[in-house]
């Protein structure tokens, strides 16, 4: 038989969201569930260009039973474009929506009652993408240590390092992550192992959002 369709979705960039945010809930103490029957069913278009694709987000808001649909995507190095871009393929649906972002996370109903949320990694108001966000969950006594994966960064661009500038926060993260013990987990298994702190304060607004557009 068939699984029915979930009436709630995720929209997400790629794998790495569609990983970590599971475990990020988890340590939120609200329970995710199997994979066969999530709170919230995640579904990744292997990157951004996908999601903001013509008809992408509205053909979701389309499917049989869909209430609430959230849309998470990075602003990269311009987050005033990203929200065009993401408010371009909603306003049909959602037309209320604000002409600019307000700086904070979005929830917006409309008269089909159906829900829209939208988060701007990192934090609705800065430049960034998720490993940015991460970043925000290390350990306050790792702080000096991620300033110097910082600044190692830094040192290895300078001597030709091929990472892109946009990529830096990535750069970031990982470098920090090989320092830690167990040496280089990858980014979901360091926040259900608490490497990064899923219930750190600099996550509870996210969370708020995930529960207040979800109502879990």
């Amino acid at each position: 038989m068939a699984r029915r369709p979930h009436p709630k979705r995720l929209l997400v960039e790629g794998r790495r969201e569609q990983f970590v945010i599971p475990h990020l809930i988890d340590g939120n103490g609200i329970p995710w569930g199997q994979r066969e029957s999530p709170i919230v069913e995640i579904e990744e278009f292997n990157g951004v260009q996908n999601l903001l694709a013509a008809g992408a987000i509205e053909a979701t808001f389309k499917s049989s039973g869909v209430t609430t649909v959230g849309v998470l995507v990075d602003a990269d190095d311009d987050l005033d474009a990203r929200w065009q871009a993401v408010r371009g393929r909603v306003i049909s649906l959602f037309p209320n929506v604000p002409r600019q972002w307000p700086g904070t996370a979005l929830i917006e109903s409309n008269s089909g009652g159906q829900k829209l949320g939208v988060w701007i990694m990192p934090d609705n108001s800065t430049s960034g993408m998720i490993e940015s966000f991460l970043q925000y969950l290390a350990p306050t006594s790792s702080e000096d240590l991620l300033d110097y994966a910082r600044q190692v960064c830094v040192d290895v661009s300078a001597r030709g390092a091929p990472f892109k500038d946009a990529h830096r926060a990535k750069a970031e993260i990982y470098t920090w992550l090989a320092w830690q013990d167990e040496p280089g987990r990858p980014l979901e298994l360091a926040v259900k192992e608490r490497i990064l702190d899923p219930s750190s304060a600099q996550a509870a607004s996210f969370v708020q959002w995930f529960r207040d557009l979800f109502e879990v």
